[in-house]
């Protein structure tokens, strides 16, 4: 392994278990404000259908960013960049059902306000917030990948940087389905 690819997959790995200790942190403070506040538990039914179907978008991302590293390793470079644009176009409908869901938790927020429960919501609007700018940040490192791509930038020995921006996206999937999974089993 060369040394800049060693740096940036160990950058990398640290990044990750920084952003994990922030989730699992998040989390903790999400069930402890679930379980000692008197808000009502959210209902199946009242429960945003668009971060559910967010959920189907995200998966979307992470299998299409597998594709483009299994066809960059075997150098079809036409397939390699067509996973990549299909990774980035998936990306851009899950921030729209994100967008969707925030306003959902927002109506949801203020309705609580009323009923003097804010906390639950307010959390869950910012933990779902941050991983959206998490996409974000994604998407920009899905894009700089892209760009790079189409200049022929990768091939079968060099393409560690689609490695890890893979990584990163399969790193925002499974956080994005253990919070779904602990809203909804929260309730």
């Amino acid at each position: 392994m060369r040394r800049d690819e060693y740096q940036a997959k160990f950058g990398f790995a640290l990044f990750i278990a920084s952003l994990t200790m922030f989730f699992l942190a998040s989390l903790a403070a999400y069930g402890i404000i679930r379980g000692t506040s008197g808000a009502p538990a959210i209902s199946l039914g009242s429960f945003p259908l668009s971060l559910v179907a967010s959920t189907i978008s995200m998966l979307g991302v992470s299998f299409a960013m597998h594709k483009a590293v299994i066809n960059v390793r075997r150098e079809r470079q036409a397939r390699f960049r067509r996973w990549l644009i299909t990774a980035a176009v998936i990306s851009v409908v899950f921030l729209i059902f994100q967008s969707l869901g925030l306003h959902s938790l927002l109506d949801m927020h203020r309705a609580a306000l009323d009923e003097g429960v804010t906390k639950q919501f307010g959390l869950m609007f910012f933990l779902v917030f941050i991983h959206a700018l998490h996409v974000v940040g994604g998407i920009a490192f899905l894009s700089g990948v892209l760009v790079r791509a189409r200049h022929d930038a990768y091939d079968h020995e060099k393409h560690w940087s689609v490695d890890i921006c893979a990584l990163y996206w399969h790193f925002l999937d499974v956080v994005w389905i253990v919070m779904l999974g602990t809203f909804l089993l929260g309730r």
